[in-house]
């Protein structure tokens, strides 16, 4: 379901913003750059509504040290990826490594149910 909304409001986002880049401002430069990130804005929204539900599963869990110490690494890796990117590619790369921080989290969320640590270990034991 959430991934569903999150479909939804990558559509409602990315074709509002196409249309109503102009409420913002009037200038080239800024409607370009709205322009720019809006495929960014509009693609990471399943993304997001994924790594929110996987982490609100993992603080219901009471996972806390495990989201504590994942959100920690998957912050190390998209600050190192924002200032490469960011150097070689400017506004996109920021797009970009943003779009990979959400995907990290995603991804943690992700592996630790799949692994079946944690307070998860229930998933692995046989019937």
């Amino acid at each position: 379901m959430s991934f569903v909304l999150g479909i939804g409001l990558a559509l409602a986002v990315g074709v509002g913003l196409h249309f109503g880049a102009g409420i913002f401002s009037k200038d080239a430069n800024v409607l370009n750059l709205i322009r720019i990130g809006i495929p960014f804005v509009a693609a990471t929204q399943p993304i997001n509504s994924l790594a929110f539900v996987f982490d609100d599963v993992n603080f219901g869990a009471s996972d806390f040290a495990h989201s504590a110490y994942s959100l920690v690494m998957v912050s190390i890796a998209s600050v190192a990826s924002l200032f490469l990117l960011y150097r070689n590619y400017g506004f996109l790369g920021i797009w970009t490594a943003l779009t990979i921080y959400m995907g990290l989290r995603l991804f943690a969320g992700v592996w630790r149910m799949g692994t079946g640590t944690g307070p998860w270990r229930f998933l692995r034991s046989k019937v």
